[in-house]
Parts: C-alpha cells; structure tokens; sequence
C-alpha cells in the first residue's frame, strides 16, 4: 500500500505528538515513582521551662533528659529553687518533643517525670 505525501506528512506529525506525550507521560512516571526526600532533621534548640517548686523542700537539682542521652545530665538551677517559688530555666540543644524531667531536693528526695512534652508545654510544677 502507498501512502501519498500528505498523509506521510500526517502520520509522521501524529507520530512525533505521540512520541512527545509518551515522553511527558513517562517522565511524570518517573517523579511520581522517586523516593520522596528524607524528612529534614530536628534541629537542636533551646527551650526556656518555667520550674515550680511546689514541694516542701528546695530543689536543688534539675535536668531535662533526652531520648539520645548518654546518662550525664547538667544541672539547670544556678541556685537552690525554694518551696513555693519559680524560675526560668534554659535547656540547651533539645531535639524532638518529648523529654524526661528529674529533680533532687535538699531532704533527699527525688521527683521524675516521662514523656513530658516540652513543645506544647515548657512548664514544670513539681508537687508532693
């Protein structure tokens, strides 16, 4: 079968349109099929915590514990915290949200806490 020139020249431009929308269609293929990128990391910051000393003793000892934490935490109160008062402490370099609290008071009692969420709340109220 012989084809006339002007419909050579009409397959070859269907042909041509087809070859560039397979191409489209294979390419959004392709980026729909890639590996989304890798979350970006929690950056570490630092959070100021309101501390509360409801207990009946001062506190002498405070520490917010990381999940990563290789077990030597740093004493956050410069000085004793008397019953009943308050104060701003920083925490410094922090990833993530979710932290464990300790505590040590001067009669040698302890307070702890797990799974405190210092991103929705940075306060802490120690009680009895």
């Amino acid at each position: 079968m012989k084809l006339s020139a002007i419909n050579t020249k009409a397959v070859f431009k269907a042909f041509a349109q087809t070859v560039t929308v397979v191409s489209v269609l294979a390419a959004a293929g392709q980026a729909m099929a890639a590996p989304k990128a890798a979350a970006k990391k929690d950056p570490a910051r630092d959070v100021i915590i309101t501390l509360t000393n409801g207990r009946t003793s001062p506190v002498i000892f405070f520490t917010v514990i990381g999940a990563d934490s290789q077990g030597q935490e740093d004493n956050l109160l410069k000085d004793a915290l008397a019953p009943g008062k308050s104060v701003k402490v920083k925490a410094k370099g922090l990833k993530g949200c979710s932290f464990g609290i300790a505590a040590d008071l001067e009669d040698g009692s302890s307070s702890e806490a797990t799974g405190v969420n210092l991103c929705k709340d940075a306060t802490v109220k120690l009680v009895d």
